[in-house]
């Protein structure tokens, strides 16, 4: 039996924080990059986020690009209304790509 690897071990959601503001974006950029340079798929749980703004956004969207460019699989298992709201009015959904609300075709 082959022995597993790190790369094999599922990760733990990474929950974003209910403040997602210009204040928490270099914490989250320095959290997205580690979690980039690991290679490994990535879920994402924003439920929780009740703030958030431009320069997080940003974050999100670089990331979201270049998790894309490195092959890199992103999930999201939660979205809160906010987080999407947000995404939508700056037009990044299709850089993005939340997931569909559910009951919403």
């Amino acid at each position: 039996m082959a022995k597993k690897s790190s790369k094999d071990t599922p990760r733990a959601p990474l929950t974003l924080e209910a403040d997602l503001r210009i204040g928490s974006a270099p914490a989250l950029r320095e959290t997205l990059l580690a979690v980039l340079s690991a290679g490994q798929a990535v879920e994402i749980d924003a439920a929780a986020v009740v703030q958030t703004d431009t320069a997080a956004l940003q974050v999100l969207a670089a990331f979201s690009r270049d998790a894309r460019a490195a092959g890199v699989p992103v999930a999201w298992t939660g979205v809160s209304d906010t987080l999407r709201r947000g995404v939508s009015t700056l037009g990044l959904d299709a850089l993005i790509e939340l997931p569909a609300q559910a009951g919403v075709n």
